[in-house]
């Protein structure tokens, strides 16, 4: 009976172990999630191409380079904001990596100007698997003038925040 209840133990821990959490959604919203590698790569993505002008044996060479990832409002819009339509106004997105580094969004940048379109966690970028590769999503927001600020490595949350009230 013991050597079948360890067999089950390493059986149920080898399952999850195969498929960890990779990122979680909380803060106020609705429904909070806990996504897997396989989680995300069910959900919809979207292409995009990033042409990048390289210097190349004393010559300008244009390379395009593609990514692919989860939108990071459909991520949003499937946990839902916890808050009333006035105090939305006040919400900010923190975004937060595997070694501490964090970003923020405000909501009104995601969801009321062309900035919100172009932010995805990737999961691909180039010929890269980045969950293979890296064993973490990562996040860009494609439009920004200075992307490097707000590129997160190894995304593990994303958290819906308030701003206090004055």
């Amino acid at each position: 009976m013991r050597a079948l209840l360890f067999l089950l133990c390493c059986w149920v821990g080898a399952a999850q172990a195969a498929d960890p959490v990779l990122l979680q959604i909380g803060g106020m919203v609705h429904n909070r999630l806990t996504l897997t590698g396989k989680d995300l790569q069910a959900l919809p993505q979207k292409d995009y191409t990033e042409k990048r002008s390289v210097i190349v044996d004393g010559r300008e060479v244009v390379q395009a380079v593609t990514m692919r990832g989860v939108p990071l409002r459909a991520l949003l819009d499937r946990a839902g904001l916890a808050s009333d339509r006035h105090s939305v106004r006040r919400a900010f997105v923190l975004l937060t990596a595997h070694d501490g580094y964090q970003t923020i969004f405000s909501w009104g940048e995601l969801y009321n100007t062309r900035l919100g379109d172009d932010v995805l966690v990737l999961l691909r970028h180039g010929e890269d698997d980045l969950l293979a590769r890296d064993g973490l999503p990562s996040l860009r927001a494609l439009q920004d003038v200075r992307p490097g600020p707000r590129h997160v490595r190894w995304l593990t949350s994303v958290e819906v925040v308030l701003a206090p009230s004055r």
